[in-house]
């Protein structure tokens, strides 16, 4: 099983954990199984060491360093707005499967 996290900031964390949920029902729909979770920024310190991918909600990355020391092995990337914002859990889960195939 592969753990996806999805980080946002602290204002847009109910919007990250309904993508978050999206993905989760996207992979179940196709049977792939994954762990798909949210937290913000502040909660970085809660970032398990064995997340697969790690996708930012745009944007985020001044925290990029912090997280490749917690999650060294980790895919990170930025989500595209566009599908972040329309709640596309297929296309994100996509996304996060073309990650971890490189």
């Amino acid at each position: 099983m592969k753990k996806i996290v999805l980080i946002c900031a602290k204002n847009y964390d109910s919007f990250a954990c309904t993508v978050a949920k999206d993905i989760q029902r996207a992979a179940e729909e196709i049977n792939f199984e994954i762990s798909c979770a949210s937290m913000t920024t502040a909660e970085l310190h809660l970032l398990p060491s064995d997340t697969d991918v790690v996708l930012f909600a745009p944007p985020r990355y001044r925290h990029l360093e912090r997280i490749k020391k917690i999650c060294p092995n980790a895919k990170i990337s930025m989500i595209d707005f566009k599908l972040y914002a329309l709640h596309d859990g297929a296309a994100i889960l996509n996304f996060a499967r073309e990650i971890l195939e490189t």
